[in-house]
């Protein structure tokens, strides 16, 4: 997840549309305008969200992308009356259109400070490195007023309906907000003129793009992603993939998601067996994963894995071959032992991303240390070793989080609990895996123009050119 924050600066896994991004644009230029408090800038903002939402409920198609803004499902299960609109962002509790005291901004907060378009000063908004262009300023002062008086919204309203994040036509913030998500001013690019976090996230879109381009058959970006950059030869000889040094940290961060995807089904898999189970020992917890893993030896079952290099030793698909016949717990710990094989083959940037900064439980390299341990014993005792470190791992994380209460209880956050030697559990462990951020930056980058819906064709004529991309 570090690795993908610093390769994807200003998007996260949950800011799915550009139109949030230039509502805080706006809003921050106002309050700073304005002086507003960091109390007086809460009350703003939420209002405006829940101003874009109405707007969206009624302009925008539900089946349309990029959908429906946040929160309208809570205002239409709230139904306020026509003019009364902000009365649930001024709400709270179950009569809010959300719980959060700063609404959707706390999702945006980050990626909108680190692309520059907002700052915060003791909480407040103000005018970030990139200042609010006027045309995007006045295309929110309509919805602005609105918010920063009693009344309500004044739909159907030309001025608002504008809003909507399914435009007919481009909006004044598109083009500001393409230049932006590309790092080019006036058409061009000058690296000089951007950080390093904007120069990193337009060559992160640079190599998603030309990813599709070379692999047009793809049905998801990030299928075209790990075709062009994790595997093949496409890394080293696209001049484009091979010209930018990111194309080598991806990879490694690509492959070590198969790592880390399989040890959150792994530990998804035991939650569910504990959930299901009256009294899960551990002694029931080694039985279980022994059941689904075979008899023959650590050495013995690699033996029967795919190659993880060609003869150029360029990488191979062997997790894409596994996961298509997924078998569950026994795919789990194959890709873990396809991970640490991994570290044997590469090399410089791409295994430095691989591994991560520092090592760390369950990481390739501790299980590169069990598959030397293990590697003439069965894969159902390894299979039990990884129980042990998986429940080790939880307590371990459990223990960093606990909360010392002022009652003089503790508060301990954990999945997974363990009293007398029996292992409980309240509710299930989520088995996918974490975000790579590449299906959110193509989704903002096709809502500003820069790319298109369409695998066949996947740049627009304006993308192409400010991202100097090659036909």
């Amino acid at each position: 997840m570090a690795c993908v924050d610093m390769l994807v600066p200003g998007v996260s896994t949950v800011t799915r549309y550009a139109r949030y991004y230039s509502l805080y644009w706006a809003l921050a230029a106002y309050a700073d305008r304005k002086g507003l408090d960091r109390e007086a800038c809460q009350r703003l903002v939420r209002r405006a969200e829940v101003g874009l939402a109405r707007i969206s409920q009624e302009y925008d198609d539900p089946e349309g992308a990029p959908g429906l803004a946040h929160g309208v499902d809570a205002i239409a299960r709230l139904a306020p009356r026509q003019g009364e609109e902000f009365s649930v962002a001024d709400s709270s509790g179950s009569g809010s259109y959300s719980p959060r005291t700063w609404g959707f901004w706390s999702q945006y907060n980050g990626p909108s400070v680190t692309l520059g378009t907002v700052a915060v000063d003791s909480g407040a908004l103000r005018v970030g490195r990139h200042p609010c262009p006027p045309e995007v300023a006045k295309m929110y002062k309509s919805l602005i007023e609105a918010a920063e008086h009693r009344g309500g919204l004044s739909l159907p309203s030309v001025a608002l309906g504008r809003l909507r994040l399914q435009p007919d036509a481009d909006t004044p913030d598109l083009g500001p907000l393409g230049s932006l998500f590309s790092a080019t001013a006036d058409g061009r690019h000058d690296p000089q003129s951007w950080s390093g976090e904007d120069r990193t996230r337009r060559a992160t879109l640079r190599i998603l793009v030309r990813s599709w381009q070379l692999n047009p058959g793809a049905a998801t970006w990030q299928e075209a992603f790990a075709a062009a950059v994790a595997y093949g030869s496409a890394a080293r000889e696209d001049p484009l993939l091979a010209g930018e040094e990111r194309t080598a940290a991806w990879r490694g961060v690509v492959l070590r998601h198969h790592s880390v995807g399989a040890w959150r089904h792994l530990w998804a898999a035991l939650v569910n067996e504990v959930r299901g189970t009256e009294t899960a020992s551990r002694s029931h917890l080694h039985e279980w994963i022994s059941a689904q893993l075979p008899g023959s030896t650590v050495a013995e079952f690699e033996a029967g894995l795919p190659a993880v290099v060609d003869e150029r030793r360029d990488p191979l698909p062997a997790e894409e071959a596994l996961l298509r016949d997924d078998s569950g717990v026994l795919t789990d710990v194959a890709l873990l032992l396809l991970g640490a094989r991994r570290l044997d083959s590469l090399t410089s940037i791409t295994l430095r991303t691989f591994k991560g900064k520092r090592p760390t439980y369950l990481d390739p390299t501790w299980i590169a240390q069990l598959r030397h341990e293990y590697g003439q014993r069965s894969v159902a005792e390894l299979g039990r070793r990884l129980v042990d470190d998986m429940l080790a791992q939880s307590r371990r994380v459990a223990l960093r989080k606990v909360k010392f209460n002022q009652d003089g209880t503790i508060s301990l956050f954990s999945r997974l609990h363990e009293r007398n030697g029996a292992y409980f559990a309240d509710s299930g462990e989520g088995s996918g895996n974490i975000g790579l951020r590449l299906t959110q930056l193509a989704e903002i980058a096709v809502q500003v123009g820069l790319l298109t819906p369409h695998p066949e064709d996947p740049v627009t004529p304006e993308g192409q050119r400010l991202l100097d991309l090659p036909s």
